[in-house]
């Protein structure tokens, strides 16, 4: 039987979202670097950060009651 930790499913979360938030930075930089700068590009990319900090918050709200130190075994 193994015990595993909260946390590692916290730390892998935050990986994830560390590796998005490079792409994201990455997609708007070559947007507008090399993009077309008129409204819809604009209106995407408000669309892309507001979905992303809702989906944080949210994320945030349901994670700040979780005891992380608490354990399960498989």
């Amino acid at each position: 039987m193994f015990e595993i930790s909260l946390s590692v499913f916290l730390i892998a979360y935050g990986i994830f979202i560390a590796l998005f938030l490079i792409f994201a930075i990455i997609n708007l930089y070559h947007m507008f670097t090399w993009g077309f700068l008129n409204f819809e590009s604009f209106f995407m990319t408000f669309i892309l950060v507001a979905g992303t900090v809702l989906i944080l918050f949210i994320t945030y709200e349901l994670a700040k009651e979780i005891d992380w130190t608490q354990t399960f075994i498989i």
